[in-house]
């Protein structure tokens, strides 16, 4: 009589696996196809098409060998996506030469921030979404004063938090430490929506050590969301860049400020109060006729030629004033988190709650924002933060839910 030989890894059934998850997996890491495929020893092109397929069944080895390959467990690619970004919803400042790989990354960093909000949310009450959807034709100009308008801002009034101001109207921010080529060349942010139904926005800005470039990337983001949540067609960087400016120090109070002899030195007080770059002052007064183009090209050629007395560097890199702001970073991911999953999780324990995302992904996340709970459950070192977030205000967990929890 013979009897079936029993598999080394049991009986275990055969598993579903998705597509997107192991895509994500992939993209988010950098690998090749190629690469995984052989790690799992299984054909590259069998391996692609999984990937492209809404999901497929397999046998548990295979999936077991899979997941090895990619480093995250078998959980996460049975679990199904609830976050429905892809690549052409991604808008970007200074784009450049950002590659289909680069882009597929942030979609998959664009994902765990949806995953880990779509386990969170349902336990809370959020902030008010504030971006209004303005017209197609609006203007940028008027685009930022209506934005103004509806997160409580006067049309002539300082934003001193632009990064806190967002959160509080409900949009997400997240500052992720990317791989070099990525982080030092070719991009400074993205933004896109998030969401079952693709409804909370989303930036994503590199870490920088600039308040200045800082601060004009989120303005630059929060332009591409409340203008082009639909529309692709127009120069879309130009019309963000506009209403950036226009958003940090509104024409009104450029014309009514502009110094009559003007210099990089007379040109800071402005900077300090409404805090925009000079080198973005200066494009702004360009703009709208408070200085000629020679005029222009000199303040330019005093940026790159010129150092700073403090720092030493060319003010092109580190202009004066640089040390008047903190850098602005973002605490509402990690506030809604620490919220839904309570203050005592391990990082381990979160990435259960998560889709059975890898904790280091869920590390660098949480690492990028500031508050004691991120800083504990990320185990990184960060500048010290107050124990009371200010979102505690308009962020609640939800009695009823606490109750069943």
């Amino acid at each position: 009589m013979t009897t079936k030989a029993t598999p080394l890894w049991g009986d275990k059934p055969d598993v579903e696996m998705y597509g997107e998850r192991l895509r994500d997996a992939r993209l988010i890491q950098r690998l090749r196809s190629g690469q995984v495929a052989a790690e799992a020893g299984v054909s590259q092109s069998w391996y692609s098409k999984l990937e492209h397929a809404l999901s497929t069944t397999v046998d548990w080895q295979k999936a077991s060998d899979l997941a090895q390959a990619l480093g995250f467990p078998v959980q996460f690619f049975t679990s199904p996506p609830v976050t429905a970004v892809q690549r052409e919803s991604l808008l970007f400042r200074a784009k450049k030469s950002l590659s289909k790989s680069e882009e597929d990354q942030l979609v998959s960093w664009s994902r765990l921030v949806g995953d880990l909000i779509h386990a969170a949310e349902p336990r809370l009450r959020l902030p008010l979404l504030r971006v209004p959807r303005v017209p197609a034709e609006m203007t940028p100009a008027d685009a930022a004063r209506a934005v103004r308008q509806s997160f409580g801002f006067s049309h002539d009034e300082p934003i001193p938090h632009l990064i806190r101001t967002l959160e509080r109207g409900g949009v997400y921010v997240a500052t992720i430490d990317f791989d070099g080529d990525l982080h030092a060349k070719n991009h400074d942010a993205f933004s896109t929506w998030i969401g079952a139904m693709l409804d909370r926005p989303l930036v994503g800005i590199r870490a920088s050590d600039s308040w200045e470039r800082t601060r004009m990337s989120v303005a630059h983001e929060l332009g591409h969301l409340a203008m082009h949540q639909t529309r692709r067609e127009g120069d879309l960087e130009v019309e963000a860049y506009s209403f950036a400016a226009e958003l940090l120090v509104p024409l009104d109070v450029l014309k009514r400020e502009w110094p009559k002899n003007v210099t990089l030195m007379s040109l800071l007080p402005l900077k300090k109060i409404y805090g925009m770059s000079l080198a973005s002052l200066i494009e702004h007064g360009y703009r709208n006729g408070l200085l000629l183009g020679g005029q222009r090209t000199s303040l330019y050629k005093q940026l790159s030629n010129r150092r700073d007395p403090l720092s030493g560097e060319r003010m092109r890199v580190r202009e004066p004033g640089w040390r008047d702001r903190e850098v602005e970073r973002p605490k509402l991911v990690a506030t809604v988190a620490e919220k839904a999953f309570g203050p005592n999780l391990s990082i381990e324990g979160i990435g259960e709650k998560v889709f059975s995302w890898r904790t280091d992904f869920l590390k660098t996340l949480l690492s990028g924002q500031v508050t004691e709970w991120a800083k504990k459950v990320s185990q990184v070192e960060t500048e010290d933060v107050p124990s009371v977030s200010p979102l505690a205000d308009v962020i609640s967990l939800d009695s009823r839910l606490r109750a069943r929890a």
